[in-house]
């Protein structure tokens, strides 16, 4: 009987693997991770992980991907991201740190920019600067056949 009984018992979070509790501990918002004691060791560990080159833990019962980055906002409606390649151009670029407006063959502009025909053309007078996510990082969850992207921050403040 007493074995049917920790059988039936529920999972501490101390017993979580190591990529779990890093994984719980990112997820948390109100307070963040830096403002509960628990999650301190480990995201800790996971700074001083990271910095000597270990890859991000994993948590295989959580249906986590990888992490990601993405550090800004997505443009708004009608504006694409750009960025300066090497030769100073602007370019589309989804991870730039400006948005503009592309400019359309039908539109004056169009031979007053110098734009080629059959390329996109974009604006360089209508260049804004991209907004920074408040939490950058994201992983992507899937349960019930379904795939939701989570976002959070390693910050630490609420």
């Amino acid at each position: 009987m007493a074995a049917m009984a920790l059988l039936a018992s529920p999972a501490a979070a101390q017993d979580a693997s190591f990529g779990c509790k890093v994984l719980l501990c990112a997820a948390a918002s109100n307070p963040s991770w830096g403002g509960i004691p628990y999650c301190v060791p480990p995201m800790t560990q996971l700074f001083k992980d990271l910095a000597m080159g270990k890859p991000w833990p994993v948590c295989s019962e959580g249906n986590a991907s990888a992490p990601g980055y993405e550090p800004y906002e997505p443009c708004p409606a009608g504006k694409v991201s750009v960025r300066q390649n090497e030769e100073g151009h602007l370019i589309t670029d989804e991870q730039g740190g400006h948005c503009t407006a592309l400019v359309a063959e039908t539109d004056r502009r169009f031979t007053e920019l110098n734009c080629e025909a059959g390329h996109a053309c974009i604006d360089p007078n209508a260049l804004e600067r991209r907004s920074w996510r408040p939490k950058p990082y994201y992983v992507d969850l899937s349960y019930g056949g379904q795939t939701k992207r989570f976002w959070f921050s390693l910050s630490g403040a609420n």
